[in-house]
């Protein structure tokens, strides 16, 4: 049940994507001929009146798609056509392509918004309680459970849970001997540390603090909410350009990964779940904006190179970079998510 709420929230935020498209395109005075949620033959149509956009279901009611006239760089280019995309200015153009990763952003903005004005912040940890332990993670394997609380490591007392990552990554990978107070008696554990997948030289045990929150004011979500996507994109940008480099592991989520990964937070709470869905409205929101010709961010491209020389690009060679890239896309979507399907099912 929760996987398939994970999925229609997630198609959700496919959705408002493209509603960001249809919104600014209609305020542009371009003509929408369909706004469609889902893919394949239509289930369910209906075009209100005095409208000459078609808003359908389709018989695959996952993600979503809009169809403005004269965007394909291969339709029909009438000159008096003035609610075609190829007759407005370069600024409404822009404007359009950039609606639906900004319509993702602000998703992102609300749904933090909702959750720490809903939701409370997270106290400072001082005492050393676990909260989750990690499935098939070392804490796991060792016996270590949420409520334990943390008494020393190797005979040290450890006072506050800031101390734990630092003595752990102290071990190198060696066991560690963990003492933790369990309702009414201590228990001595032995934890080997694994690697840390995400980072060079780290190690883990696979445990998280206990969080308690505390309430926050409507203003003060609101500027966190303003703030914190921004610093989340730029981390995200960074974090692109770090594995580009090589200096950090490749990582890529595909959809089957990222709604199993997603549904494993909402088994924590509503909390969890709406910060992973902002989280995935802002991976959309900067995914869509990589000048890749098949996204958003490319089509930005060519528009930024007719606004530079006055004149557009070849329809016919923006046709070819456009399919040839979604053809790169597509296989390595598929390759992606048969590697997110093999995680998913050898966890």
């Amino acid at each position: 049940m929760i996987t398939l709420v994970i999925i229609l929230a997630v198609s959700l935020l496919v959705i408002i994507h493209e509603f960001g498209h249809y919104l600014v395109a209609r305020a542009f005075g371009m003509r929408v001929i369909t706004y469609s949620i889902g893919f394949g033959p239509s289930l369910a149509r209906w075009r209100p009146r005095g409208s000459e956009t078609v808003f359908q279901v389709a018989a695959l009611p996952i993600l979503a798609y809009v169809h403005i006239a004269g965007m394909n760089p291969r339709d029909p280019a009438d000159p008096n056509d003035r609610g075609s995309y190829q007759n407005a200015s370069a600024l409404a153009r822009f404007m359009v392509l950039a609606a639906g990763p900004f319509a993702n952003y602000l998703a992102a903005c609300v749904l933090l918004f909702l959750r720490l004005w809903l939701g409370g912040t997270e106290a400072d940890v001082q005492r050393p309680w676990i909260g989750r332990v990690e499935p098939r993670s070392p804490a796991q394997a060792a016996g270590l459970r949420p409520g334990d609380l943390i008494r020393s490591i190797d005979g040290q007392r450890l006072g506050e849970w800031s101390e734990l990552p630092r003595r752990v990554a102290a071990s190198q990978g060696r066991t560690l001997e963990v003492v933790v107070s369990r309702g009414a008696q201590e228990v001595t554990l032995r934890v080997t540390p694994r690697p840390n997948p995400q980072r060079r030289q780290a190690w883990l045990i696979g445990v998280a603090s206990r969080i308690q929150y505390v309430p926050v004011s409507v203003s003060d979500a609101a500027a966190a909410s303003l703030v914190r996507p921004a610093q989340l994109c730029v981390a995200n940008v960074r974090g692109l350009y770090q594995m580009i480099r090589g200096r950090e592991r490749v990582q890529v989520m595909g959809p089957v990964l990222i709604v199993a990964e997603a549904s494993r937070e909402a088994e924590h709470g509503w909390r969890e779940a709406v910060a992973t869905l902002a989280l995935v409205s802002l991976a959309l929101c900067v995914m869509n904006l990589i000048p890749i010709p098949a996204f958003d961010g490319g089509r930005l491209v060519f528009l930024l190179y007719e606004m530079v020389r006055r004149r557009k690009a070849p329809p016919t060679l923006e046709t070819y970079l456009v399919a040839f890239s979604m053809v790169l896309v597509l296989a390595f979507g598929a390759a992606v998510t048969v590697h997110d399907i093999y995680l998913v099912v050898n966890r």
